[in-house]
């Protein structure tokens, strides 16, 4: 019989062993004692829907935990395995469903998103970039599960019950298949006492534990609690697992139900924590106790109200004071005042200060305040102005606060205050809460529609000021508030004949208002310029243009602030939309070339912010320069503006390209038109234009060698023109300056090969009318651009061979060249010299002498004639022709030497001087010499 199945109950043989049979069996059965520190480790073999939900159940952990610290890149990170994981349990999750508590993370995930899209502005920037990378993720992977998550938004603890029993039901099961294991045999041997694995610590944050409960401690227990001594034998039922009793299993159903009992109960005690932490229960407290601020209703006078009401105000802007527990005290003493039925000043009084207190929420200039918080400032003052209107109080800021009087009696009821300066308040966060909103949500569109509300407030306060006398400058100020809502909306009854023109007469009354009135220049100049851009939305270019060119802004426009510059900008723009639209393109061009050349047109016209190459903006600056961006709904598009510039430069630069061909002194209307053109001629290979700028450059290609109707087609392939109102009238205007542009470059470009052209000839070939071609051929004769000659009767251009042929041409060219080169030589010649005053001197020196060897010469020479003529006279023809020759040859080498002797060495100069001087001399003193002796 083996020693090792060997039993206790076996007395006679062991009886019968020797001594050393005994020792060996103890040794060896000490190879199967276990050491008291060693642990053992417990293989548990687990299925696939166990593995997969633990992994899924760890990463809900690792998010939640990242969630509470607002590690967005972490949570983006999370979310990422998340999904990862649940994607690794798709067959498990295809037969048993998605557990609920993956739906309710991806409900919470969603919620925090929204939470912290509010406040993105806090963020840094690694972690607003991960904010919207997740946003558009969460957006997209929750269309999957959108009616799980719309069902757990309606009933969030549904089903959670349900899936917890399962998650018992799954774990009784596989504890009975265990322990009907345990006993296939009946034999036990003791085992040696091992150390204990200590249970993992479980996180408070791993409620999700109640969902996917799979853990399968229950059978150790029994084995642990063996005792024995220290040498223990092992038999066959030592390894087997027992058969639970019904007993057995019911204890067990209920530990694991009071388990997960208190987990709900530790996860309820942590939610009112968090709750409390957030100002739940202690707000209220602090409520309660706000509301015993008067211990006895009779305590509520109008003076007690007043005093308590300048304490609350006595702290506002100090340090330490809570802004949030200041506006509530204001609540609180107006909801007393309401009560005590106190007077309507007092209760003006009060709110007025509500709305202070709520505007003073927002420190920071950058920040905005949240829609609802404005919503509710701004029917607070529309209930003041009520109260107002009812109670026959006037409110002024000129009024002193002494002079305030609060009750009903022989002086009127007057306050301190100012509803102009709440109202510029409002205006300005409302500018800001839409810079500071997606403009492409939905949130955007029904954040702008709250500007109804905003326009009829300022159209209220307008009101209340003209009733109440007030000065100048605050009706000029809330008149431009006023402008500042009309001036860029296009009004469509603005173009009909008819007389009720509401918004068209409003905006010129309120303009006239503030042209007629001394007010600062700044407001003025802002009045001026949105009146033009109105007159330029309306097509009414001539008015527009008349009235900027009278104010003469361009001149001083550089002086003015960043903001009106930006509207001097959008006025400029907006005129040259307008003018394109009349079919100026001259104009046009102009008024658009400042703002294209420079390549920053978005950040002239406050619509975004461009990447600098070479210096970059500190933080501050960059946050005052997007709190000058304008709101989205106020855009011009870029892309429009450019197109008209492009197309106005492609008929203006090819007909003037196709007349200076060989003029190398040709001006450039637009720089960046031209390096599209460069651009375009660069590439190897050009194919179909898909872009609006390649369209441009296909079309002025195709002027340039005379097809029209390829160069119409490029053009109007443009998607931009279906921006315009008026989108027919627009394309056949293009159409039109295609066909008289095209028909001017013909004429440039090919009428030194024809001898004459018909003008019936070209008003097929271009389509255009009679009178059209007529005037257009006139225009050219008229200006010098076409040498040629109209013949009326036969309707016929007989060209003139006046201009210079090809070869002419191309000749002129290399005499420019090569004098440019030979000056720029000498430039650089005299730059590695030095200075070129002895360079002068000695050209001086040598050209005179030249001219006094010409002069001598053409003395021999009247010598020769004075034998012939008399002594006397001879000799005064020596004089005069010394006289004469030196006097003309020094001029002219003076002269020369100044023009050209600078530029040239010793060397040269004298070889030259030598050669130029005897040729000089001999003409010049032979004719000069010569002439007096046959006068003498």
């Amino acid at each position: 019989m083996s020693r090792f199945f060997a039993g206790d109950s076996d007395s006679d043989s062991e009886s019968d062993i020797s001594e050393p049979e005994q020792q060996q069996t103890a040794a060896s059965a000490a190879r199967y004692v276990l050491s008291d520190d060693e642990e053992e480790v417990k293989r548990i073999v687990r299925s696939e829907k166990d593995k997969r939900f633990d992994e899924i159940t760890e990463c809900v952990k690792v998010l939640r935990n990242s969630k509470k610290i607002k590690d967005v890149s972490k949570v983006q990170t999370d979310f990422e395995a998340l999904v990862k994981g649940f994607t690794k349990a798709k067959s498990v999750v295809e037969k048993n469903g998605v557990p609920r508590n993956y739906i309710r993370t991806l409900a919470e995930l969603e919620d925090f998103v929204k939470e912290m899209w509010e406040d993105k502005k806090k963020l840094n920037k690694l972690n607003a970039k991960a904010l919207s990378t997740l946003r558009q993720r969460i957006r997209k992977y929750n269309k999957d599960f959108e009616v799980a998550i719309t069902a757990y938004r309606e009933q969030p603890d549904d089903g959670e019950e349900e899936e917890r029993q399962a998650a018992i039901r799954a774990q009784h099961d596989s504890g009975d298949e265990g322990d009907d294991e345990k006993n296939e045999e009946e034999k036990v041997v003791k085992k040696a006492p091992k150390v204990k694995k200590p249970p993992r610590q479980l996180d408070d944050d791993e409620d999700s534990d109640d969902m996917w409960d799979m853990s399968s401690e229950s059978s150790d227990s029994d084995t642990d609690d063996e005792k024995g001594h220290a040498m223990h034998t092992y038999t066959v039922e030592y390894f087997l697992k027992k058969r639970p009793t019904d007993g057995d299993k019911d204890k067990k159903k209920e530990e694991r139900e009071q388990k997960m009992a208190a987990k709900r109960e530790k996860a309820k005690l942590r939610a009112a924590e968090e709750e409390r932490a957030d100002g739940g229960e202690e707000w209220e407290t602090q409520k309660q106790r706000k509301k015993t601020m008067f211990k006895d209703k009779e305590e509520i006078t109008p003076a007690a109200v007043i005093t308590k009401f300048h304490e609350i105000m006595s702290s506002r802007g100090k340090k330490g004071v809570d802004k949030n527990d200041q506006a509530e005290l204001l609540r609180i003493l107006n909801t007393h005042a309401e009560e005590a039925k106190l007077s309507e000043a007092i209760m003006i009084k009060i709110g007025h200060g509500v709305v202070t207190s709520m505007l003073d929420y927002n420190t920071k200039l950058s920040n905005s305040m949240k829609i609802e918080l404005w919503v509710e400032c701004l029917e607070h003052v529309n209930a003041l102005l009520d109260r107002m209107a009812t109670g026959n109080v006037t409110v002024n800021e000129s009024v002193a606060e002494d002079q305030e009087n609060f009750e009903a009696n022989d002086k009127p009821l007057q306050l301190r205050g100012n509803f102009l300066t709440l109202t510029e308040r409002l205006d300005e966060e409302f500018v800001k809460i839409l810079q500071n909103t997606d403009a492409h949500s939905t949130d955007y569109v029904d954040r702008l529609g709250r500007e109804r509300m905003l326009c009829d407030l300022i159209e209220r306060v307008h009101q209340h000021l003209l009733a109440t006398n007030s000065s100048t400058d605050d009706l000029c100020s809330i008149s431009m508030r006023q402008i500042d809502h009309l001036y860029y909306k296009f009004d469509p009854l603005a173009s009909d004949t008819r007389e009720d023109k509401t918004e068209e007469m409003k905006l010129e009354t309120l303009c006239k208002y503030i042209y007629s009135h001394d007010v600062p220049d700044r407001t003025r100049t802002r009045t001026l310029l949105s009146h033009v851009y109105y007159y330029g939305l309306h097509d009414r270019f001539f008015e527009a243009r008349d009235l900027l060119l009278m104010s003469h802004l361009q001149e001083s426009i550089t002086h003015s602030d960043v903001p009106t510059q930006i509207l001097y900008n959008r006025t400029l723009a907006q005129l040259g939309l307008c003018a394109f639209r009349h079919g100026m393109i001259r104009d046009a061009h102009t008024a658009l070339n400042d703002l294209q050349s420079s390549g920053r047109a978005k950040e002239l016209l406050a619509q975004g912010l461009l990447t600098q190459r070479h210096n970059e903006r500190s933080a501050e600056q960059e946050k005052i320069e997007k709190m000058r961006l304008i709101p989205f709904h106020m855009h011009i598009n870029l892309e429009l503006l450019e197109c008209v510039y492009l197309s106005s430069s492609m008929l203006l630069e090819i007909p003037y390209m196709a007349a200076n061909e060989h003029n190398l002194k040709k001006r450039i209307q637009s720089k960046s038109f031209h390096h599209q053109l460069r651009q375009s001629e660069r590439q190897p290979l050009v194919g179909p234009p898909e872009t609006m700028r390649e369209h441009v450059v296909a079309a002025s290609h195709a002027m340039k060698i005379g097809d029209w109707k390829s160069c119409r087609d490029f053009t109007l392939a443009i998607k931009c023109w279906d921006l315009f109102r008026n989108v027919a009238d627009v394309k056949d205007m293009i159409v039109r300056k295609i066909k008289e542009e095209t028909l001017r470059t013909y004429l440039f470009s090919y009428s030194s090969v024809y001898d004459s052209l018909s003008l019936d000839i070209l008003r097929e070939m271009f389509e255009l009318s009679q009178g059209t071609v007529h005037s257009v051929v006139s225009k050219m004769i008229i200006n010098e651009d076409l040498h040629a000659v109209l013949d009326e009767p036969s309707a016929v251009i007989v060209t003139q061979r006046a201009e210079p042929t090809r070869q002419q041409s191309l000749a002129l060219q290399l005499a420019e060249k090569v004098n440019m080169l030979f000056d720029n030589n000498d430039k650089l010649f005299n730059a590695r010299t030095g200075d070129s005053y002895w360079g002068r001197q000695q050209g001086g020196n040598w050209q005179g002498n030249r001219g006094d060897w010409g002069g001598r010469r053409g003395g021999h020479r009247g010598d020769r004639q004075n034998r012939q003529g008399g002594d006397r006279r001879g000799d005064r023809g020596d004089r005069q022709s010394d006289r004469r020759g030196n006097q003309h040859n020094d001029r002219r080498g003076n002269q020369h030497n100044d023009r050209r002797g600078n530029h040239h060495d010793d060397r040269r100069g004298g070889r030259h001087g030598d050669r130029y001087g005897d040729r000089h001399g001999d003409r010049h003193g032979d004719r000069h010499g010569g002439m007096h002796a046959h006068a003498s």
